[in-house]
């Protein structure tokens, strides 16, 4: 999917890192998801985790399993960045998706391949 979100920045602690994403709400993705109401789909918020991941660890994978997974709000397109948080524990990454108020979007909880 590509140009469907650009990594602004990231932050590293000694236990997670914090992605600002931008996503392109001129993405094709968005023209059938829905028409006049764009929604991020499920699965590009779960690509969008991924390679966050990818970047902590270095490496290129795809998740195997997915533990848990929660959507609280949609994901919409609307200009403001959102926040991506992700812990990795070798390839077992939970993660979550902020708005940019802060509010919980999306969590989840998966294993690497």
């Amino acid at each position: 999917m590509n140009n469907l979100f650009t990594i602004k920045s990231q932050a590293t602690t000694d236990t997670d890192s914090t992605f600002t994403i931008s996503i392109n709400g001129n993405h094709r993705v968005f023209g059938g998801h829905f028409p006049g109401n764009p929604v991020l789909p499920g699965v590009m918020s779960m690509l969008i985790v991924r390679k966050c991941a990818e970047q902590i660890l270095g490496i290129k994978s795809y998740f195997a399993a997915v533990k848990e997974i929660k959507y609280l709000q949609p994901i919409i397109p609307n200009g403001t960045d959102i926040s991506v948080h992700v812990s990795c524990d070798d390839k077992v990454v939970s993660a979550h998706i902020d708005d940019a108020e802060g509010n919980a979007l999306m969590k989840m909880k998966g294993t690497l391949a």
